[in-house]
């Protein structure tokens, strides 16, 4: 198949532009001029210039492909940041799925968020009837993703064959946007593991990006699904950690008050700084109320209709932590505070 990737010099995006490519699928990136290529260097693919934020440009991008694989987005929990998150995670989508309609787009593989099904205080894995409580409704960033979301399924009411994807949080290398390693270097930096109440789903990004090729060539119409890969308490998470980051002290267990304490903290520090926004993701007090409740996930429909069938977690993050050494994003012994403040209580790089 002809496939456009937007999104497809971003973590996730460029992952799947490889896996789509090694399927035999002939590959074209969606690219603004400010877009870094290094996450593809090597690979062949179509340059198509396009912007989410630009409508006319998207129809000439989309014609002629057999299917869209849709990517893109940007991920902040500061509450500055909600018109850049509905300009580019809802408009961005409904002007594609826009553009794929009126292209004749025969397929639009959306990825989506956990964070739309999940986020509860119970450790309890939800499937995609979604959990019947608001917890995880703390940041504006969820709810951009399910207005996103919606802008997918009235597409599909007119007709566009669409299927939507919800990865958990993807661990492994070329993470450029710190979409997971904002995890990794506090801990590298601080030395100190601190483990709250809750948990996430981890899921090796490569494992992501193979579901995206199955959900290209095997998923029904209109299929629903979240790719999870595994479901760790924080406290499993941050041992895990330890052992890959080689640190010796002690996981100390904190209270979910103490957690949103932390995050109150972190905002403060970043008013007080001028750095109280940034499309990455960053201690706020959002962060530290999400960091206190359970994001899992029940993939069983994926390994059921798709053949979705993650690997451990373990194996990704040490090729994540080794990738973070080569670019200099990790201390190599010891303690740095300003390093850590620097990195871990306000905004970093921008999301790709």
């Amino acid at each position: 198949m002809k496939v456009l990737v937007v999104g497809g010099t971003g973590f996730v995006g460029s992952h799947t532009a490889r896996a789509l490519a090694a399927a035999g699928h002939e590959v074209a990136v969606l690219t603004r001029p400010t877009s870094p290529r290094r996450a593809l260097a090597g690979l062949e693919v179509e340059w198509v210039a396009g912007d989410l934020r630009a409508p006319e440009s998207l129809v000439a991008a989309c014609r002629g492909r057999d299917a869209v694989v849709h990517t893109a987005g940007v991920l902040s929990l500061w509450r500055r940041d909600a018109e850049a998150l509905y300009r580019t995670n809802v408009l961005g989508t409904r002007h594609l799925l826009e553009a794929c309609l009126a292209a004749g787009v025969g397929r639009v593989v959306w990825d989506g968020s956990v964070g739309i099904y999940a986020g509860t205080r119970a450790p309890v894995p939800v499937d995609e009837r979604g959990a019947d409580t608001t917890d995880r409704f703390h940041s504006f960033h969820v709810t951009s993703m399910c207005l996103a979301e919606a802008e997918v399924w009235k597409a599909a009411a007119r007709g566009l064959d669409v299927v939507c994807l919800h990865p958990g949080l993807c661990v492994g290398e070329d993470d450029r946007s710190w979409h997971s390693s904002w995890a990794i270097a506090g801990l590298a930096f601080a030395r100190l593991p601190f483990a709250p109440p809750g948990g996430l789903n981890l899921v090796d990004v490569l494992d992501v990006a193979r579901a995206h090729v199955l959900a290209l060539e095997r998923a029904p119409r209109g299929g629903n699904y979240l790719i999870g890969g595994e479901n760790l308490t924080n406290r499993a998470l941050v041992d895990l950690l330890r052992e890959v980051l080689d640190l010796r002290a002690p996981a100390l267990p904190i209270s979910r008050a103490t957690m949103r304490g932390f995050g109150q903290a972190g905002e403060w520090l970043a008013r007080l700084r001028g750095a109280d926004r940034g499309l990455a993701v960053t201690l706020n007090a959002a962060m530290g109320e999400a960091m206190s409740l359970y994001w899992f996930v029940d993939d069983s429909r994926a390994r059921r209709e798709l053949g979705h069938g993650p690997g451990p977690v373990r194996p990704a993050l040490e090729r994540q932590v080794r990738w973070l050494l080569a670019q200099g994003h990790l201390p190599q012994s010891g303690f740095g505070l300003r390093d850590f403040v620097e990195r871990f209580f306000q905004p970093g790089p921008s999301a790709g």
